[in-house]
């Protein structure tokens, strides 16, 4: 199994995991089933399933007891999310954007680290150093990234991935127009030096001319965006529910 199909597979159980715990299946204190019998359910390896738990331990939605097993913990408080949306109600609409942006940036990514010229890697660096000094204003950098990804498209050479970059506007990097807040500064600047990290690894394949490389690092860091969504609408619906 290559390092990209475990990736989305171990994504896939959790998700899976995560919807049994909210829908009561498995409720605060349960214990969760055998590592065997999860593979035979999910029908995916036990480093699959292993990495699937150890994921959802390190949020706080499980916890291992010694010598006893695997527990679903207590939901974490709102207030320990890094980050919430204003508008939640909209994210469902962005997940699925993320996921339409997958099929088109990753193979972007390839062809850029097969094409980009010293202009194109040149436009990319100053795209990030852009992002760096915006990591502290209340911009949350959103330029500085469409940037970033408008240069990527620009490598490929291929005038259609610059029109699907410029066409998306402000829908591409959504997390200002949503109204994202962060808890405090400490989180902000933890999210943003986390893309600021995944950006880097995908310029450098790029750099480098490694294309499966530079398609990986895409992948990886539009997979972790939608992560990041995803736990950002669980962290708004707990909130709700706490104060209903």
């Amino acid at each position: 199994m290559s390092a990209d199909s475990s990736f989305h597979l171990t994504d896939r159980v959790k998700l899976d995991l995560l919807r049994l715990i909210e829908a009561g299946n498995l409720q605060t204190g349960a214990k969760l089933p055998p590592a065997d019998q999860l593979c035979a359910q999910f029908q995916v390896s036990r480093t699959v399933v292993r990495e699937a738990i150890a994921s959802l331990k390190a949020e706080g939605r499980l916890r291992s007891l010694r010598g006893s097993g695997v527990y679903v913990s207590e939901p974490p408080k709102f207030a320990a999310a890094p980050m919430f949306m204003a508008a939640p109600e909209e994210i469902g609409d962005v997940l699925d954007f993320m996921e339409f942006r997958v099929a088109v940036e990753v193979e972007a990514a390839g062809l850029a680290a097969e094409r980009r010229t010293e202009t194109n890697l040149l436009r990319m660096g100053e795209a990030l150093a852009q992002f760096r000094r915006h990591m502290h204003d209340n911009t949350l950098a959103t330029d500085a990234d469409r940037a970033f990804h408008r240069a990527i498209a620009d490598a490929t050479m291929n005038a259609r991935f610059r029109l699907f970059i410029d066409e998306m506007g402000s829908k591409l990097i959504p997390r200002r127009a949503l109204g994202a807040r962060f808890v405090d500064e400490a989180s902000k600047a933890g999210f943003l030096a986390s893309i600021e990290g995944e950006h880097l690894r995908i310029l450098e394949a790029i750099t480098e001319r490694r294309p499966d490389e530079a398609r990986l690092a895409m992948r990886r860091h539009l997979e972790d965006g939608r992560r990041r969504y995803r736990e950002w609408r669980l962290a708004h619906d707990l909130a709700t529910k706490a104060e209903a």
